[in-house]
């Protein structure tokens, strides 16, 4: 890779979809979300992850969608891109699309169907670097990506130089990652910010709330002020422990309270529900914590 690897440092939160009854991108609410991250602090956007339901996308939506988020964007925040898809043919058109639209890495999970051995890992991973010049984040999620792994990937390809960990034993992994080749870039999923960082994240990527929280935590953490780091962390702890139940349907429902979204709607088949006492546990979580959510 001939140009400077970019340093993406910070909250780089998943913007999610708001959908309508029928399933339609909500364009007013999206622009919506885009503002609201940003004015709580963010230092980057991550468009069409995981939580933004790009499973349940089109390629061609996906294309718009990630066009859509920038164009909120403007100019404001960097906007990495997800282009994790069932293949890895769908995969690299993602990634091109990605870099022409002017995203400064792409985050991406091996194929959705295909092998997670080392070799098909390697042939994965080759394309995507050959397709694109910019950065590539491997992410470690719903398809386990082993430490050993991502450092071998990195050996073998230049521009494979980040890595997004969200494991359970993140921590851990992150750890053995710095350990093994520190100059890998790693930005965790952000439910141990704290934790993650003191071993050697540089951000992390985290869902639409909560925001506010983990920028200042970031914040205060590189400034060295640990105490006041843990304060804001923790002021999120009630939410993020609550959402861990139906964090994307439950997070939808906190930024329709929050007025960002009219409806909090998942596109279908989603397979999740809040009902009368999940509603009123949030509210009164809500009341306790106080703004910002």
């Amino acid at each position: 890779m001939s140009a400077p690897i970019p340093n993406l440092t910070g909250i780089f939160p998943i913007v999610y979809t708001p959908f309508d009854a029928e399933g339609r991108i909500d364009e007013e609410d999206l622009e919506r979300l885009v503002n609201y991250l940003i004015d709580a602090g963010t230092h980057g956007l991550a468009a069409v992850g995981g939580g933004s339901e790009c499973h349940k996308m089109p390629v061609s939506e996906r294309k718009w969608l990630a066009e859509r988020t920038m164009h909120y964007a403007d100019g404001r925040v960097p906007v990495i891109v997800g282009t994790s898809a069932v293949n890895t043919a769908d995969s690299v058109d993602l990634s091109r699309h990605a870099e022409e639209i002017g995203a400064p890495a792409v985050f991406v999970t091996p194929p959705i169907f295909g092998g997670t051995s080392p070799e098909s890992l390697i042939v994965h991973y080759g394309a995507l670097s050959r397709a694109v010049s910019i950065p590539i984040m491997v992410q470690d999620a719903n398809i386990s990506v082993a430490p050993i792994q991502v450092v071998r990937l990195a050996e073998a390809f230049e521009n494979v130089c980040y890595l997004k960990e969200e494991a359970p034993d993140s921590g851990h992994r992150i750890s053995e990652v710095k350990r093994l080749r520190p100059q890998i870039k790693v930005l965790s999923g952000g439910s141990y910010l704290l934790n993650d960082l003191a071993r050697g994240a540089q951000g992390a990527i985290p869902g639409s709330v909560g925001v506010a929280d983990l920028s200042r935590a970031y914040n205060l953490y590189i400034a060295g002020d640990l105490e006041g780091a843990r304060a804001a962390y923790d002021h999120f702890t009630p939410l993020s422990f609550w959402r861990r139940q139906f964090s994307l349907l439950g997070s939808k429902e906190v930024l329709r309270r929050l007025g960002v979204f009219k409806a909090a709607y998942l596109r279908e088949p989603s397979g999740q529900r809040l009902d009368d006492q999940d509603h009123r546990e949030l509210g009164a979580i809500m009341e306790r914590m106080g703004p910002p959510y």
